[in-house]
């Protein structure tokens, strides 16, 4: 489990991963959706894949932007699916009853990827700002790790697979 808190993406087309990192609060929620929401609102019907195999905590607050998320894309025709929830995200979704409500996947190839990656990936340190999950800390995978690029490109082809499985199915997990 990571300690820093950071989001990191990918993205190709119509197609969005989020790394999701360390303890996601308040403020950390309000700046994912305010980072995310001009590329929402440029890709209608796309698909928004959120890998919380880092996350090591949620709140409230981000309960209710996976919700506010998962119901826009929805309503856009796209689909908001959860990846790889850890141990205490999976928890704290079970707890709150919402596990069958979202779309939820565990893909071990995009785990694989996320853990290969994290430690070329730049980020803050907990100790420099209140949040550390900041705009500053946002960055496209592939510009930080170029060669990457052919992985990331076969891995959104097998998510879009299962992305288009998602939306003929009703909620709840689905292996990949």
């Amino acid at each position: 489990m990571h300690d820093e808190t950071g989001l990191y993406y990918w993205h190709d087309g119509n197609r969005l991963v989020l790394f999701l990192t360390g303890r996601v609060r308040a403020n950390e929620a309000f700046s994912l959706y305010q980072h995310i929401e001009p590329w929402l609102a440029e890709h209608p019907g796309s698909v928004l894949v959120a890998d919380m195999d880092g996350t090591s905590y949620i709140d409230s607050t981000t309960i209710g932007t996976l919700i506010r998320l998962h119901k826009e894309m929805k309503r856009g025709g796209g689909a908001f699916i959860l990846c790889n929830l850890s141990p205490p995200v999976e928890d704290i979704i079970r707890k709150t009853k919402l596990l069958g409500y979202f779309q939820v996947l565990q893909d071990e190839e995009l785990r694989n990827l996320e853990h290969e990656l994290f430690d070329r990936m730049p980020r803050r340190a907990t100790t420099d700002v209140d949040s550390c999950f900041v705009l500053a800390a946002h960055n496209d995978l592939c510009q930080v790790v170029p060669e990457m690029r052919p992985r990331f490109e076969r891995l959104m082809a097998i998510l879009a697979r299962e992305a288009d499985s998602c939306l003929d199915d009703s909620p709840g997990t689905a292996p990949v």
